[in-house]
């Protein structure tokens, strides 16, 4: 019984954050339309794309019992909101904030810490980690390697995902890798989150994605 209800809240996640990543997708391609472009300057479109790439990023992640969760996703969510308020209209905002909250609240109850992601979900977290970490190594700190080791463990481990996901690897090859690239995309969601506030788990983590990053780059090498 316990299980059955355990699959029916998996279940009801993967439908509601399904539900989140459309709306998502259609507030950027309707970003990408020349006059949506002007009520916002450039700034505030890719602190906007960035925001949702946070939420998206975190309620995958959620399991993980984050510090303040509720707390830093609720005001992301509110910081999306201004921002999209003077865009789009009442019923479509509505529906993405609702989707939002239910993902902020739900995910963080009911996921499982044990489940595995599906291909698509995990190609999905790694590219929004990717863009989290490009952001913080150009933008935020230029120059400081730790976020260029971030960004490079997130395109590796997505390139050499892709791969194997389009056959061009056998599996046989990297049967021993595949269950790490979902704990390393978490380590790298750790490491954003903690980034400021837990310097030491911070030097722990990037050591670890380091040391992959030179396992995945020399996988991928040979496969060429």
């Amino acid at each position: 019984m316990e299980k059955r209800k355990d699959n029916e809240e998996a279940n009801n996640s993967l439908v509601l954050f399904s539900a989140l990543s459309k709306d998502i997708a259609d507030v950027l391609v309707f970003l990408e339309n020349e006059e949506n472009q002007k009520a916002l300057d450039k700034d505030q479109v890719e602190k906007l794309k960035l925001k949702m790439a946070f939420i998206c990023t975190y309620v995958q992640l959620s399991y993980s019992e984050f510090e303040q969760f509720e707390d830093i996703m609720t005001r992301k969510r509110q910081e999306v909101e201004k921002l999209l308020q003077p865009l789009l209209d009442d019923d479509v905002l509505t529906s993405l904030t609702s989707n939002m909250d239910d993902c902020i609240s739900l995910y963080h109850l009911s996921y499982k810490s044990d489940a595995i992601m599906m291909d698509e979900q995990l190609d999905f977290l790694l590219l929004n980690l990717y863009h989290l970490s490009k952001h913080r190594a150009k933008k935020m700190f230029p120059g400081v390697t730790q976020y260029e080791v971030l960004q490079n463990v997130c395109s590796n481990i997505r390139d050499f995902h892709g791969l194997i996901v389009n056959g061009c690897i056998k599996h046989e090859m990297v049967e021993n890798v595949l269950p790490l690239f979902q704990l390393m995309a978490e380590r790298v969601g750790h490491f954003l989150w903690e980034d400021q506030t837990d310097e030491d788990s911070r030097l722990s983590e990037l050591e670890r994605l380091s040391t992959f990053q030179a396992s995945t780059s020399t996988l991928e090498d040979c496969s060429n």
